[in-house]
């Protein structure tokens, strides 16, 4: 029955044991946890980070965990908040095609926040992420398509995850795991209109900062209700036209989803990736010399076109959401990474200038077959000759070794030796007896 779906949430994830999670996804999680952190060392120096980081650690309270960039310790809830920031803000996190969002932004800072806080076991570390990940997977795939046509999944279903990821650390009795999600089902929130400005890495700070205060109420008895989730005035129904909670029902330990979602392949919005698989398969297939090209026409479905049609170049927050500029970039310096978001190219008067030349438009093919991103490119040269070429989906082909090749990259900005130390070890944690290297390492970035 529908009514005890979120008591059945609640007590899988006051029971789940990690000696029972398969392997793999154990391994799949350790380089999440890698990923994350370049992520973080990445996202650290943004403008907008650190006026958040003034302004969350100038609030004071309880010294308990790192906050990226400060010394000291703050509380666990602020510094989940800003760490939740810093770890997204650069467009580099991994993310999940059919819940459409980001699972890391909303696990980890506060696994690493209450990591700190309780002095936990590696393994305890662990599983609070994978638990976060399954419940940010099934919920965002519970709602969407439809709710991603106004709330940013990451802020919203993310508030869920990073709930759960706390009740696992606090170890939580069911009754207390249900009321944290009655209680964060009244604050997740987060708009896609927010998106192309700073309040966009908020949202998931502040998811980050909400699972931990909903924990937190729940432990000292706070209620919240028992059927937020599906009931008839609850968080589905009210945010999406979908009514898909099959998935959230039976629960183990064997069929849990983190090893479903994929990592990020360019320093861009997720629904620039499919026109970028598709012109860099072209740029391989073909001689594509921009100066001779006289337009390129993307093809994609309608929330890509919503989202990331329009030119944009005032700002990297803005641009990373436009098809035409990422593209462009694609195609003149065959990369689309941070260095093609910098000001001196996103100003360069030729790089718009042929920005210019890429139209978007929506295909209803592909529409009808979201949340699978399908696009189509067609290029058109100076002499006529048009290339054109599909993709049925993003590929988000990375592997193990790619991973640690762009966590490495981005390490070199801080400590390359004890980056590849904390490599080493989160290779290895959970033959460990806690996370102390980890945060250790917190403090570098």
């Amino acid at each position: 029955m529908e009514q005890m779906i979120q008591q059945e949430l609640a007590t899988f994830i006051a029971h789940c044991r990690y000696e029972r999670i398969d392997q793999k996804l154990v391994t799949d999680m350790k380089y999440r946890v890698i990923d994350w952190l370049g992520c973080a060392i990445t996202g650290a120096n943004y403008p907008q980070i650190e006026t958040g980081r003034q302004f969350f650690a100038g609030m004071g309270g309880q010294e308990e965990a790192i906050i990226i960039g400060m010394d000291g310790k703050y509380p666990a809830a602020n510094a989940a908040m800003v760490n939740g920031m810093v770890g997204h803000v650069s467009e580099l996190d991994d993310g999940h095609r059919k819940a459409i969002g980001h699972p890391g932004s909303v696990t980890l800072p506060v696994a690493l926040a209450l990591g700190d806080k309780l002095n936990v076991s590696s393994q305890e570390f662990l599983q609070a992420l994978i638990i976060g990940y399954d419940i940010f997977i099934r919920l965002g795939r519970a709602v969407n398509p439809s709710h991603y046509t106004f709330w940013h999944t990451t802020g919203t279903c993310g508030a869920f995850a990073a709930t759960a990821t706390a009740a696992s650390l606090m170890k939580l009795t069911p009754e207390q795991t249900n009321n944290a999600l009655g209680i964060v089902a009244t604050l997740a929130s987060g708009l896609l209109v927010s998106f192309g400005t700073h309040a966009k890495a908020l949202n998931i700070g502040h998811a980050c900062q909400n699972g931990i205060y909903a924990a937190s109420l729940a432990q000292q008895g706070f209620t919240g209700a028992d059927n937020a989730i599906t009931d008839e005035k609850g968080f589905i129904k009210a945010t999406s036209l979908e009514i898909n909670t099959d998935i959230l029902q039976g629960l183990n330990e064997k069929e849990l989803l983190s090893d479903t979602a994929f990592y990020k392949v360019y320093a861009s919005c997720g629904h620039t990736n499919s026109p970028l698989d598709i012109i860099f398969d072209m740029l391989k297939a073909y001689s594509l010399d921009y100066k001779k090209i006289v337009k390129v026409e993307v093809e994609t479905y309608r929330i890509a076109v919503a989202l990331t049609a329009k030119l944009k170049t005032d700002n990297e927050d803005e641009a990373k959401f436009s098809i035409p500029y990422c593209l462009a970039v694609a195609i003149m310096f065959g990369n689309v990474t941070l260095q093609q978001f910098k000001p001196e190219i996103l100003h360069n008067p030729e790089v718009r200038a042929f920005a210019e030349r890429i139209f978007v438009t929506e295909s209803t093919q592909a529409t009808a077959q979201f949340p699978k991103r399908q696009a189509t490119i067609t290029v058109t040269m100076n002499n006529g000759q048009k290339y054109t070429d599909s993709a049925a989906d993003a590929r988000d082909v990375v592997d193990f070794n790619m991973l640690e090749k762009k966590f490495l990259d981005a390490a070199k900005a801080i400590d390359l030796k004890a980056s590849e130390d904390i490599l080493s070890y989160i290779k290895n944690i959970e033959q460990n007896s806690g996370i102390k290297p980890l945060l250790d390492y917190l403090r570098l970035i």
